[in-house]
């Protein structure tokens, strides 16, 4: 991906209403990403589904932490909408802990 790519994701997730309302940094999201990498991992069958979970697991970390918010208390369409572009936005990163999962798994 290139910078003006970077740029313009990074632009258009801060423009979502789930970003407006709580002001989560998608690095902050990404910087969970190894830290729930083992766990998602053991609990997804497809690399779709990791993708989405690590994504999903590392925001609602940030949101009980920040916010003490549960999944449960946000606001459903959105939090799929912004999962979906951090998922995007990071695939490059995702794809390469997935792939240090599975190369683990054989070892």
């Amino acid at each position: 991906m290139n910078l003006q790519e970077q740029i313009s994701r990074i632009q258009s997730i801060n423009e979502t209403i789930f970003f407006k309302r709580r002001r989560i940094e998608p690095s902050e999201v990404a910087s969970n990403f190894i830290v729930n990498a083992q766990q998602v991992y053991q609990e997804t069958v497809t690399y779709k589904q990791f993708k989405y979970e690590l994504v999903l697991k590392s925001l609602e970390d940030i949101m009980w932490r920040k916010y003490k918010l549960g999944y449960e208390e946000l606001p459903e369409q959105q939090e799929i909408d912004f999962v979906n572009q951090l998922g995007e936005m990071y695939g490059d990163l995702i794809d390469a802990i997935y792939n240090n999962m599975l190369e683990r798994e054989r070892d």
